[in-house]
């Protein structure tokens, strides 16, 4: 991974998540106040199925012979491997904080 330096690589960073993750920054947004979490959710788990099918047709390109670019087909999988990880790690934090809301004694 190329190294971060300064803040435009942070940003270039951020710009290229966003486009892995198919999600886009809030404080950019124009559209309307307080999207509700299903709508976030939504958009990064087809973000993550885009990924996935993407991956998977590269995968049966190289294969088959129709594509012959394997640095493509390595940046597809290590792209769907990252949005994977992050959506699993998601998950994870969701269901330890439901799990520590459950077990809260009132």
């Amino acid at each position: 991974m190329a190294q971060i330096s300064g803040i435009t690589g942070l940003n270039n960073y951020a710009d290229q998540l966003r486009k892995v993750t198919g999600l886009t920054d809030s404080s950019k947004e124009t559209s309307k106040a307080g999207a509700s979490f299903s709508t976030y959710l939504d958009k990064a788990m087809s973000g993550l199925n885009s990924s996935m099918k993407v991956m998977d047709q590269s995968t049966a390109d190289m294969i088959s012979g129709k594509q012959n670019d394997l640095g493509q087909v390595m940046v597809n999988m290590t792209e769907s491997q990252i949005t994977l990880q992050t959506a699993v790690q998601v998950r994870n934090k969701a269901l330890e904080a439901y799990n520590d809301l459950k077990n809260m004694q009132f």
